[in-house]
């Protein structure tokens, strides 16, 4: 649990912008103990390289990715596309005001469309995506 937490901090929460690493970016805080819950309730996927985590997904018990991270400094290499193949969600909730960019080009490439469910969250930046 440690290292997942430390990763997506890393990548979602600022912690690599003070040393400007490439795709680190100050987009969302994800509570240690929600992790947890990932990990125990949902399906949560994880690319290792040389026992280092480079990316995470996680998928609810209703077929839904709720979270798809790759670290900057491994993007453009299909570790995403490989992810989210793995994961094979019929749905992907997905913020789209990040600071690292927009990802539905990237769901759009893979099949994806925007739904036509209301934008959802608090700031109203939390688009859906089917299955086509």
């Amino acid at each position: 649990m440690p290292a997942i937490v430390t990763f997506v901090d890393f990548w979602l929460a600022g912690r690599g912008l003070a040393d400007q690493v490439h795709g680190s970016a100050h987009d969302y805080f994800v509570p240690a103990g929600r992790h947890l819950k990932y990990v125990t309730k949902y399906v949560t996927l994880i690319a290792l390289v040389e026992n280092c985590i480079i990316g995470w997904a996680v998928k609810t018990h209703k077929g839904v990715l709720i979270h798809l991270l790759v670290a900057g400094t491994f993007r453009d290499r299909g570790i995403g596309s490989a992810l989210l193949e793995r994961m094979d969600p019929q749905h992907i909730r997905s913020k789209m005001d990040q600071a690292a960019g927009n990802p539905a080009e990237f769901y759009a490439d893979r099949g994806y469309v925007k739904s036509s469910t209301p934008l959802q969250g608090k700031k109203q930046n939390i688009e859906m995506f089917t299955r086509k």
